[in-house]
């Protein structure tokens, strides 16, 4: 099964396990679900999603909440058990972020301290041992604390697979066990004015020079994206190279990740091809829905030190041999003289 979004690894014993994030995320999957196979040969499939609320009603991809600040709101998450032997879960809310260097979503685990709507989230039981071919709802409630702040809070409600499966073995001969987690979306929008936006700060330029004389070079460009507001934003950055004179290397344009309030993520983007010896500059302007465009520069001396050797090498010959031609013409004006 092809996960849905970024894994998290973890080590939790001897031999290694890898702690699987496996996450249906709002209107991509209509469910979420996670298999393996087991020492036995056996399968491990079950699913996690909101409950349906009733007859008639339309069938919910994910938890979307919208509530005033001190309000408390009631749910329940379904964990179905599909495979032929009972699973033992662990069951609890976290809060959602994006990873430091490519933007994806990911979830803290349990162990870790959650801050935000994972620390809301309270589940009537946090541990559950579901048989063979059944499912359990677990009512939850979320406790929005009189001073949240306005705008959307995103977490999950988490189950954890308790058990580790084995993997395999890696090519050094370690054996590798896997715990394999799913994550329902959680988004609560707490009542109050919504201020989405967007800054760009760190950016760098980094070029890695061609291995012969006067051959371009490859710019790598790396920015940090923030989310200054209050709701998640999805927007663009376009990224323009300039030479010391103003004309253009490079232009790129490249979709952002979602990027939820508070949350950072350094990006690097490939530019292209560079010259060789330049005074280069790189803007990027990032633009999101809502949100105001915003803007930040670095500038880089390129150098190629190939190209720099062969012009050093070019000028000392240049410089010898001007000093042989005057030294000649010196000679013949002492002959006439």
């Amino acid at each position: 099964m092809r996960p849905t979004a970024r894994g998290r690894v973890a080590a939790r014993s001897v031999p290694i396990a890898v702690l699987a994030l496996l996450t249906a995320l709002a209107g991509w999957l209509p469910s979420a679900a996670a298999a393996a196979d087991g020492t036995d040969g056996k399968s491990q499939a079950w699913s996690v999603q909101p409950t349906d609320k009733g007859s008639g009603a339309a069938r919910r991809l994910a938890f979307q909440l919208d509530a005033p600040p001190g309000a408390v709101i009631r749910d329940s998450v379904r964990i179905s058990n599909l495979s032929t032997e009972p699973i033992s879960f662990q069951v609890y809310g976290a809060d959602a972020y994006n990873t430091p260097r490519d933007g994806g979503l990911a979830y803290r685990q349990a162990g870790e301290a959650q801050h935000d709507v994972g620390a809301w989230v309270q589940l009537r039981t946090n541990a559950m041992v579901i048989p063979e071919r059944r499912a359990a709802d677990i009512p939850f409630t979320v406790t929005v604390p009189e001073d949240a702040t306005p705008g959307t809070h995103t977490g999950g409600v988490i189950a954890l697979d308790n058990a580790l499966r084995g993997a395999g073995t890696t090519d050094s001969g370690v054996d590798v066990s896997i715990q394999r987690a799913i994550a329902v979306r959680l988004e609560l929008t707490v009542s109050g004015p919504r201020t989405p936006g967007l800054s760009v700060t760190g950016v760098r330029l980094d070029q890695t020079p061609g291995g012969a004389p006067f051959e371009a070079g490859r710019a790598t460009v790396q920015y940090t994206v923030t989310n200054t507001g209050n709701t998640p934003v999805q927007g663009k950055a376009a990224i323009e190279v300039t030479g010391l004179f103003g004309h253009t290397v490079a232009t790129r344009t490249r979709s952002l990740p979602l990027i939820l309030p508070g949350q950072h993520t350094e990006l690097t983007l490939d530019a292209g091809r560079s010259p060789p010896v330049d005074l280069l500059t790189a803007k990027v302007t990032v633009t999101g829905t809502g949100a105001p465009a915003t803007t930040a520069r670095v500038h880089r001396l390129a150098l190629s030190w190939p190209t720099l050797a062969s012009v050093a090498v070019a000028a000392a010959l240049l410089a010898v041999g001007l000093s042989q031609l005057r030294r000649r013409r010196r000679t013949l004006a002492l002959e006439h003289a």
